[in-house]
């Protein structure tokens, strides 16, 4: 996404899913980054360092597949946003039991997928061509879906990884400041400016 516009609309798409449907766009960015706190927390060793819901097989493929999704360019990647981090902690906070089971199913798909698309190697040893080959394909099926009407494709597994991908990159510092180059603290301090 290349404007502020664009990403706050990315936002509010998440506000059409079902669980976060009561949720402005300013109240998806303050559940974003209260998300990212904790994550910064559980990082320096203040909370535990594990993930809470992802094993971490699952924690890796999570951080290979958010980094195809929003890969690092001139810019900051999704493991520069910690998107893997911020997550698990959805995951653990947001979502219900059925919706983190449909997610870490998902993933077991997404390994099975990856071991016939490549020969054997599940999704973290494919490499980064062959991971994001897939996620493409994943992507196309997504589409397919949503344009046939299908109920309940936004609660398809992958719509979830994308959209807290997403979520999780334009909430994160990175994603704020690197990215829509948005001043956290606007204005400068100057203590020379004449007045």
């Amino acid at each position: 996404m290349t404007s502020r516009r664009e990403t706050l609309r990315a936002l509010g798409s998440i506000a059409a899913l079902q669980l976060f449907g009561t949720l402005g766009v300013e109240e998806l960015v303050a559940v974003g980054r209260r998300a990212h706190t904790l994550a910064e927390l559980r990082r320096s060793g203040t909370s535990g360092a594990a993930p809470r819901v992802l094993t971490p097989v699952q924690y890796e493929m999570v951080v290979q597949a958010a980094e195809r999704i929003l890969p690092r360019t001139d810019t900051p990647g999704a493991t520069d946003a910690a998107v893997a981090d911020f997550i698990d902690i959805m995951l653990a906070d947001w979502y219900s039991a059925a919706e983190r089971e449909r997610f870490t199913t998902g993933l077991s798909e997404l390994d099975a997928r990856a071991r016939n698309f490549a020969s054997g190697g599940g999704f973290v040893q494919s490499t980064e061509r062959q991971q994001t080959a897939l996620l493409d394909t994943l992507d196309r099926e997504l589409h397919t879906r949503r344009q046939s009407g299908v109920a309940g494709a936004n609660d398809h597994w992958f719509a979830m990884l994308k959209h807290l991908t997403v979520w999780g990159y334009y909430t994160s510092r990175p994603g704020i400041v690197e990215e829509l180059r948005v001043e956290l603290i606007p204005g400068r301090y100057d203590g020379n400016a004449k007045y």
